[in-house]
C-alpha cells in the first residue's frame, strides 16, 4: 500500500507531516456519505411505488407469498398514495370490511417509512397485547422478508441494536408501537406519522386521561407536515369512530364499470341477487342496464375502477370499501357471502356481524326505542312456569339484594330462541344459610313441559357484586351442580362470559385448583344481544319472535327490563329507572347459557336433537300439544310421564358428567 504524503497542523498549531492510507480515505468517504445521506431529501417515491418495488410477502401467513403487486388490489393504490409524503392530505380514513387489505396498506406505509423517512412514527393497536402481536408477527415478518428493510432495521436480538418489540430504531428515525389501552405508550414522544389500526376497538377513555385517539394525535402537532391514518371495520352507529371520521371526510367510493354497459357504479349489497335457497347462483345486477354480472368479471372491473369523492372540497381523504370488491382468492367469494347472509337469517347479532364485517357499514344502536308497554303487549297466552314445546334447556340468573333475591328463569331452544319461564322475588336474608337453601329449592323445583316431562334448571349464575363472601360460600359447594358466582362488567366488546378467576387460596397464597370460582360477565355485550333481539322482534309475528314472554309477568318486570338505555356520550348503558333487577337477572341467565359447560349458542342440530329425544319423545301423550299452551291441571301422574322423568333424569346426569370431565381435562 503506497502512502500519501501531506502536511497538517497539530492541535498546538505546529505544522507536521502526516500519512493517510487508502483505508483512511475509504473510511472518510463513508463518513461523509453517511452525513450527506442524513441531509439529503427523502426520495420522492409514493407508498404504492415503494411496495411494488420492494415489499415481499412472507411465505407463512400470506395468501399469496412473494412480491407485492398493487395491481392485485387496485383500490388500495390511491389509499396508499394519499399516505405518501408527496401527497397534501394530512388525514386519511379507511372504513372497510375484513380481508379488504386495509391492514396491508398500513403495513406498506410502515415499510415505506422505515426505508425512506428520517423521522418518528407511532403505530397504535387496540391493546398492548395486540401491539406486541402485530410487531412480532406482521412487522417482524415484513422486515425479515423485505431485503430493503432488513438492511435498515437491526434485529432486536442483536447487542446494542437499540431495538425491542415495541421500539425500532434506524438511522435518522424511530418506530414506536403502542396499545390504545396504555397511556404511557401514547405519551412517549412526538410523531410525524401516526397509524391508528382498528380504532373502533379502542377504549373510549384510558387511565382518566381521555380519548386515546386524541391523546395519540396530540403527539403529531410538533410536525407541520404530519399524517394520520385511521383504519377500522365499523361497529354500531353511536360507537363507531371510523364511521364518524368517514362522514367528516370527502367520502370516496370506488366506482367500477359494468362489463355490459360500462356504467360506473359502487358495488352495494342491495344489488346482489340469487334465487331463494340457492346462494351458489349469486350474481350482481347492474343498476343501469339490469344485466347480471358474474364474479369472474370482477378482476377487469377492479382494474378499470376509480375513486370518486362525494365532497371533494373537504380536506380529509376518506375511503370506504366492502367485501364485494375483495379480489378473487383473497377473501370471501360472492357465493360465500350469499351463503353467510342466508345463514344469518333472523339472528340480529349474526346480521350485525355481517353488516359490520362484510359490508363495512355501521348498524343501529342496540336498544333503539324499546318501550315497556310495547314489550308487555307481546306476551303469549302462556302462564309462568310453563315450559312450551321447543324449549329444551333451562338456565337461571339471580341478583342478590339486602332483603331478597330476584330470580329469572329462561328456557332455550334452537337458534337461541328464549322464553321467560319464571320471574320472582324471594324475600329472605342473604346472610342466612337456611334462606339460601329455600332459594335453592325454589329455583330447582321441576316444571312440566308440554310433553309432560319434568324439567329443571341446569345452570345458575348468581351475582356476587353484593355480599360476595356469602355468594362464594354458597356456590362453592354447588359448582358441580351448575351453580356459579358471577361479577358484571361494562366494558364494550367483552365476551358475555369470560374465564373464571380462582378465589380460594392456600395459606401460602396459592390458588386452590378446584376451589371456588368467580366468572366475569360482559354486561354490555349481553344487553346488546338482548336489546337487538327485542328490537328485531317488533317486525316479527308472535310465533317467530326470539324473546317470548308469558302472560302474567306484570308491568313491574317490563319496567325493570327497560330500565337502562345506552348513553351515546358516556358510551355505556345507564339507568333511567332505579330498579333494574329484571334486566340484570336476564343478563346472568344468558351468561349461564353461554357458560363453557353449556355454550348453547354453539350447539349443532345433533345436540338439540339429542335433547329433543329426551324431553319431547315422539308418540307421547302430549306430542300433539300446541306450542303455546296454558299449564294443564294434572291430578294424577300417568305412567308415561314417569317413564320420561326417569329417562330425562338419567340422561341429564350422563350429560353433566361428560361435560364436567371435558372441562377439567382442558
Amino acid at each position: 500500500m503506497r502512502p500519501h504524503g501531506g502536511t497538517g497542523k497539530s492541535v498546538m498549531g505546529a505544522t507536521e507531516p502526516f500519512i493517510v492510507s487508502d483505508a483512511g480515505v475509504i473510511a472518510d468517504s463513508l463518513v461523509w456519505r453517511a452525513l450527506a445521506n442524513g441531509f439529503r431529501p427523502a426520495p420522492r417515491i409514493s407508498v404504492s411505488e415503494w411496495a411494488d418495488s420492494h415489499r415481499r410477502l412472507p411465505s407463512k401467513g400470506a395468501a399469496e407469498p412473494g412480491r407485492w403487486r398493487t395491481a392485485r388490489v387496485p383500490y388500495l393504490r390511491e389509499v396508499m398514495d394519499c399516505l405518501s409524503a408527496i401527497h397534501p392530505a394530512k388525514r386519511v380514513v379507511f372504513m372497510k370490511s375484513v380481508q379488504s387489505g386495509g391492514t396491508e396498506a398500513g403495513n406498506n406505509w410502515v415499510g415505506w417509512f422505515l426505508d425512506t423517512q428520517k423521522s418518528p412514527m407511532l403505530v397504535v393497536q387496540p391493546t398492548l397485547e395486540l401491539a406486541e402481536r402485530w410487531s412480532k408477527q406482521r412487522l417482524a415478518a415484513m422486515i425479515e422478508d423485505t431485503p430493503r428493510l432488513k438492511a435498515v432495521v437491526r434485529p432486536s436480538r442483536e447487542r446494542d441494536s437499540g431495538n425491542t418489540t415495541l421500539l425500532k430504531e434506524f438511522p435518522g428515525g424511530v418506530l414506536i408501537i403502542a396499545g390504545a389501552n396504555s397511556g404511557a405508550g401514547l405519551r412517549s414522544m412526538p410523531a410525524r406519522y401516526l397509524m391508528l389500526d382498528e380504532v373502533d376497538a379502542y377504549p373510549f377513555e384510558i387511565e382518566n386521561e381521555g380519548d386515546p385517539v386524541k391523546l395519540a394525535e396530540g403527539r403529531t402537532t410538533t410536525f407541520a407536515r404530519h399524517k394520520v391514518f385511521l383504519i377500522s371495520t365499523p361497529t354500531t352507529e353511536s360507537l363507531s369512530r371510523i364511521h364518524s371520521e368517514y362522514l367528516a371526510s370527502d367520502q370516496r367510493r370506488y366506482l367500477v364499470p359494468c362489463p355490459h354497459c360500462a356504467h360506473r357504479q359502487a358495488l352495494i349489497w342491495d344489488n346482489m341477487n340469487w334465487p331463494a335457497g340457492r346462494p351458489e347462483e349469486a350474481r350482481y345486477i347492474c343498476i343501469e342496464c339490469g344485466a347480471l354480472i358474474g364474479e369472474h368479471q370482477k378482476p377487469a372491473m377492479l382494474a378499470a375502477g376509480e375513486w370518486r369523492a362525494q365532497f371533494p372540497a373537504r380536506p380529509v381523504a376518506g375511503f370506504h370499501i366492502n367485501a364485494l370488491y375483495t379480489p378473487i382468492g383473497l377473501g370471501k367469494s360472492w357465493v360465500e357471502l350469499a351463503q353467510q347472509f342466508d345463514e344469518a337469517g333472523n339472528d340480529p347479532l349474526k346480521h350485525k356481524a355481517f353488516v359490520n364485517l362484510r359490508l363495512g357499514l355501521v348498524t343501529k344502536d342496540p336498544n333503539e326505542k324499546l318501550d315497556s308497554e310495547e314489550l308487555q303487549e307481546r306476551a303469549e297466552v302462556r302462564a309462568v312456569r310453563t315450559v312450551p314445546k321447543g324449549c329444551l334447556v333451562l338456565t337461571a340468573g339471580i341478583d342478590v339484594q339486602k332483603d331478597r333475591w330476584a330470580v329469572n328463569i329462561l328456557g332455550w331452544g334452537r337458534g337461541s330462541i328464549c322464553w321467560i319461564i319464571d320471574w320472582f322475588e324471594l324475600p329472605g336474608d342473604p346472610t342466612n344459610a337456611k334462606d339460601w337453601e329455600l332459594l335453592e329449592a325454589r329455583v330447582l323445583e321441576p316444571m312440566q313441559n308440554a310433553y309432560g316431562a319434568p324439567m329443571r334448571v341446569e345452570r345458575v349464575a348468581v351475582d356476587s357484586g353484593y355480599l360476595q363472601d356469602d355468594v362464594i360460600h354458597f356456590t362453592r359447594a354447588r359448582q358441580t351442580r351448575g351453580w356459579f358466582a358471577v361479577k358484571g362488567g361494562t366494558d364494550i366488546g367483552k365476551p358475555i362470559i369470560t374465564r373464571a378467576s380462582k378465589v380460594d387460596y392456600t395459606w401460602r397464597g396459592r390458588t386452590i385448583k378446584h376451589g371456588a370460582e368467580q366468572w366475569q360477565v360482559g354486561g354490555h355485550t349481553a344487553k346488546e344481544w338482548l336489546f337487538a333481539r327485542l328490537a328485531a322482534d317488533r317486525e316479527r309475528p308472535m310465533g317467530e319472535r326470539l324473546v317470548r314472554f308469558p302472560a302474567d309477568l306484570g308491568e313491574v318486570f317490563y319496567e325493570q327490563l327497560t330500565a337502562e338505555v345506552f348513553d351515546q356520550v358516556r358510551r355505556r348503558f345507564v339507568k333511567i329507572r332505579e330498579r333494574n333487577e329484571a334486566l340484570d337477572t336476564f343478563v346472568y341467565a344468558i351468561a349461564a347459557a353461554w357458560h363453557p359447560l353449556m355454550r348453547i349458542h354453539t350447539w349443532q342440530e345433533v345436540r338439540w336433537a339429542e335433547r329433543e329425544a329426551v324431553f319431547e319423545p315422539q308418540g307421547d301423550l302430549f306430542a300433539n300439544a300446541p306450542a303455546i299452551i296454558m299449564p294443564p291441571v294434572v291430578e294424577k301422574k300417568t305412567e308415561e310421564p314417569a317413564k320420561v322423568h326417569s329417562l330425562a333424569t338419567e340422561r341429564l346426569k350422563q350429560l353433566h358428567e361428560r361435560y364436567h370431565e371435558v372441562v377439567h381435562d382442558e
